[in-house]
């Protein structure tokens, strides 16, 4: 279960990374449309989102140390509250190269 959570959270910003260099291709040679490239910032952003959870899980960080939790507070990094957010941003941009293309 470790080792997934590990291949799946490098898996994730290994995914941001080649989105990335999607879109400065793209935008390099001039072949792009505006609503793809919102789509792929708003991937990436999931995949950040994504990737940051999967590190700072507690019970990931449980199963590495193989014991059990005593159930302390949950304390959420203030990283963890950006990445999420960010994440959420990065649904609506998603959900709007949707719903923009459908409306012109």
């Amino acid at each position: 279960m470790r080792i997934a959570a590990v291949i799946f959270q490098f898996s994730c910003f290994a995914f941001a990374l080649f989105l990335g260099y999607q879109i400065s291709s793209s935008i390099y040679q001039q072949n792009y449309e505006l609503m793809e490239i919102v789509s792929n910032v708003g991937t990436i952003l999931i995949c950040i989102d994504l990737g940051i959870f999967l590190h700072f899980n507690k019970s990931i960080a449980a199963i590495k140390s193989k014991t059990t939790p005593q159930k302390p507070p949950v304390h959420v990094s203030l990283l963890e509250k950006i990445t999420r957010k960010l994440g959420h941003l990065g649904i609506m941009l998603i959900i709007c190269s949707w719903i923009v293309p459908k409306l012109a």
